[in-house]
């Protein structure tokens, strides 16, 4: 049975993830997420998550795993069907969990547009993507930044593997933003043909012909 303490705090982490999502992680107060979420108690949102840092620690806890599943699921996929050794099966693997999250409902899309915030944050090192990281999702990179040393310095290919899943999330924070307008929004294409463009242009990008200092492709 859920207690009342965990209904307060499930209720403060559903406003503080549409607030968030809407306004921007520095744009919200605690304040006024304790307020909307009908907490009169002026320390109840510090009793549940401490301070902002671990507010967002509570959301990344409430919807990373299951992100973190999907990809895990879709990796087994992979290795089922036997197609490890196939790149664009591999950008799936890393791609799709996101794009298919965004269309889970409005919770899940909030959290995926605060997460494309939080990528973007200048202080975030290469560890942190490495340590949050299952060893699928890591076996799967290792497999790609293989592929990619054929034609490119290995540390090139891993900065395009951060840059383009970077790219990825926030294609896919538009799209969440698209599906929770009020109102007239301009034209989209289905779930699935985004999900498959989606794919194609992670995969393009990533295996990109380099080009030489000269300017001229290799």
């Amino acid at each position: 049975m859920t207690t009342r303490g965990e209904q307060t705090r499930e209720r403060m982490l559903d406003v503080a993830e549409q607030l968030i999502s809407t306004r921007s992680i520095d744009g919200v107060s605690l304040r006024e997420i304790r307020i909307a979420a009908g907490q009169r108690n002026t320390s109840a949102l510090q009793f549940h998550f401490g301070d902002r840092e671990g507010l967002l620690q509570a959301l990344s806890d409430r919807h990373g795993p299951r992100i973190q599943q999907m990809l895990v699921g879709q990796y087994d996929t992979v290795v089922r069907e036997g197609r490890l050794d196939d790149s664009r099966s591999l950008i799936e693997v890393f791609v799709l969990p996101t794009i298919n999250y965004v269309f889970l409902g409005s919770s899940e899309r909030a959290w995926v547009r605060i997460l494309a915030e939080l990528a973007s944050r200048p202080e975030l090192e290469v560890h942190d993507f490495v340590r949050n990281n299952t060893p699928e999702a890591i076996d799967t990179g290792v497999r790609l930044l293989d592929q990619l040393e054929q034609t490119m310095p290995r540390r090139l290919g891993f900065d395009r593997l951060l840059m383009v899943t970077n790219a990825v999330l926030h294609v896919c924070a538009d799209r969440a933003r698209v599906e929770d307008a009020v109102g007239p929004v301009r034209r989209h294409m289905s779930e699935a043909d985004f999900t498959d463009n989606v794919v194609d242009m992670a995969h393009s990008a990533v295996f990109a012909p380099l080009r030489n200092r000269m300017g001229h492709r290799s």
